[in-house]
């Protein structure tokens, strides 16, 4: 993830470390999940659909867009492009593109698009060449 205005990055390992019991909660986010107990998930490890958990990829999200924003009263809503590398048999299907558009929106993005071809690099977001292959 790349905040186009500042230049700042957040690239972490897409884990979610959550308490076992009754009253669940967060542990851990990211790569720290490895070592911090409880149930880790991985909102993206499933053998049949692309994103396997919902709310752990909203969490995701949030922790992800708080990390790479700037904190303050008026904090910017992201933009979110999602650039899939994995290669899918036949594409994403309209629902796992409804589910990174409903996550995103659901974590605090104003704008979600999903890109299709080429990988970008990080010039080619900032200057928005992702609208041009939304799929």
């Amino acid at each position: 993830m790349i905040a186009t205005k500042s230049g700042d990055t957040f690239d972490d390992e897409p884990l979610l470390a959550i308490s076992d019991g009754k009253k669940r909660r967060i542990l851990a986010i990211g790569a720290p999940a490895r070592t911090a107990g409880g149930t880790v998930i991985n909102p993206f490890d499933h053998p049949r659909l692309f994103v396997h958990d919902f709310q752990v990829l909203e969490k995701l999200l949030q922790h992800s867009f708080s990390a790479v924003l700037r904190p303050g009263f008026l904090r910017p809503t992201p933009v979110v492009v999602w650039q899939i590398d994995e290669p899918l048999d036949g594409g994403l299907t309209t629902i796992e593109m409804r589910v990174l558009h409903e996550a995103s929106y659901s974590a605090g993005a104003c704008e979600v698009f999903i890109h299709g071809g080429d990988s970008l690099t990080n010039e080619q977001v900032v200057n928005g060449v992702y609208k041009q292959h939304v799929i």
